[in-house]
């Protein structure tokens, strides 16, 4: 009895492997369609590149740009300190963008290489960066409210008591002397 419970359990084990096969075929037409679908992506992005990058090109020729640009270069090269603060401004401007980038591709590679320390880390730096920033104009405006608070009572009490012991009455009687 036993043996035949055993035999029919293999039975039944072998017959159920033929209903995985059709998720097998299955998943090779989804993989088969999903390949198609990147290849067709992959031909559209680079027809429009194509077509981005001819239409760049022309926009550059009809208005001479390249011609412009060669003309300012040699202007700023008779001129070599109007070339540096040309540059000095371009870097300025430049510069909060290049930080901006700087932080987001680092973020983003430890991000996906799993280095999630050293993205909290940074992501840690700026926020204390930024706090300190926040607290220091806030203590700046803090220390000059009070400063005109000191001022405005002590303007207030030196009025008050110039009111109360009567200094005008004192003028007066120095001046008679």
């Amino acid at each position: 009895m036993a043996t035949s419970f055993i035999n029919e359990r293999i039975e039944v084990q072998s017959y159920s492997e033929p209903n995985k096969t059709p998720n097998a075929k299955e998943m090779e037409r989804r993989h088969r369609r999903n390949e198609d679908l990147a290849r067709f992506i992959l031909s559209r992005m680079s027809i429009y590149l194509h077509r981005i990058n001819k239409t760049l090109s022309e926009t550059a020729a009809r208005y001479r740009l390249q011609e412009i640009a060669q003309a300012i270069f040699a202007s700023l090269q008779q001129y070599p300190l109007l070339a540096l603060a040309v540059a000095i401004v371009i870097f300025t401007f430049t510069l909060p963008f290049l930080v901006f980038i700087f932080f987001t591709m680092t973020t983003a590679v430890m991000a996906f290489t799993g280095f999630v320390l050293i993205e909290g880390a940074l992501i840690t730096a700026a926020s204390v960066m930024l706090v300190s920033l926040l607290v220091g104009v806030f203590l700046m405006i803090a220390i000059v409210g009070l400063m005109f608070l000191v001022g405005y009572f002590a303007v207030s009490r030196a009025y008050d008591y110039a009111h109360r012991f009567k200094l005008d009455d004192l003028r007066e009687y120095l001046r008679e002397k």
